[in-house]
């Protein structure tokens, strides 16, 4: 279900495509939103994609720039993938 929410919001948001540099252990990971994304709505749990579509709400409802969101993941995907 959350799945389906995130997808449809992540459409009608029409975010314009951003890539992320990440520092981690002396290296620059780019990781672009588009892949991201791609990861948050096919290799995350159901619990996690609930997480992360409350979250997103809360920062769309108060005007926040969700990208500042996806920088955030995009740093823990690094940290914990490299």
């Amino acid at each position: 279900m959350s799945r389906n929410k995130l997808k449809l919001f992540f459409e009608e948001k029409e975010l314009e495509a951003r890539t992320f540099s990440i520092l981690h252990n002396d290296n620059v990971h780019m990781i672009e939103s588009d892949f991201l994304i791609d990861v948050i709505l096919n290799h995350t749990s159901v619990e996690e994609q609930r997480k992360i579509l409350e979250a997103i709400v809360v920062i769309d409802f108060k005007n926040g720039d969700i990208n500042h969101f996806l920088e955030h993941l995009a740093k823990g995907y690094v940290v914990n993938h490299f």
